[in-house]
């Protein structure tokens, strides 16, 4: 794979030199290095780590629901609200793949942005993202929770 294609069927790559995608084998879905680093950061409340890791799976459902939302229906603002809370939550837990996506459909939204109907861009991209971005995030929610499940991981 050269460093503008992508991973997933009919998304392009950001243009840079390294693309953050998953190739077969590469790179999990979660990089859990980031939680670790958390962890050392909280260490006098280490209890913290796994509820963060428990609040973030019990509200990506709610998040994808909401982005799925706003772009069938054409709401650009709301799509920008839901894809960057998507994306800013996945970076937070270490969910690259999930950030990846989150921010090809940002880049993905701005472009639609002037478009003149939005209610016909912005499906587009529905159709675009939102089953990546669901396999995706049973992926990432598998490798979180066999993280937890799972104390060598750690």
């Amino acid at each position: 794979m050269t460093p503008t294609q992508s991973p997933f069927p009919g998304l392009k790559a950001p243009l840079e030199k390294k693309a953050p995608a998953r190739v077969a084998g590469a790179r999990p879905a979660v990089d859990h290095s980031v939680l670790d680093r958390l962890e050392e950061e909280l260490e006098e409340d280490a209890g913290y780590t796994p509820v963060f890791v428990a609040n973030f799976i019990q509200g990506l459902p709610g998040r994808v629901e909401r982005l799925r939302v706003a772009l069938v229906s054409g709401d650009l603002a709301g799509s920008f609200d839901d894809v960057l809370s998507l994306k800013t939550s996945s970076q937070m837990v270490g969910a690259e793949q999930l950030a990846f996506l989150a921010r090809q459909l940002e880049t993905g939204l701005r472009r639609k942005a002037a478009a003149a109907d939005q209610t016909v861009a912005l499906p587009q991209l529905a159709g675009t993202f939102l089953a990546p971005i669901t396999r995706c995030s049973r992926e990432t929610v598998h490798s979180l929770t066999s993280r937890q499940a799972d104390p060598l991981q750690r």
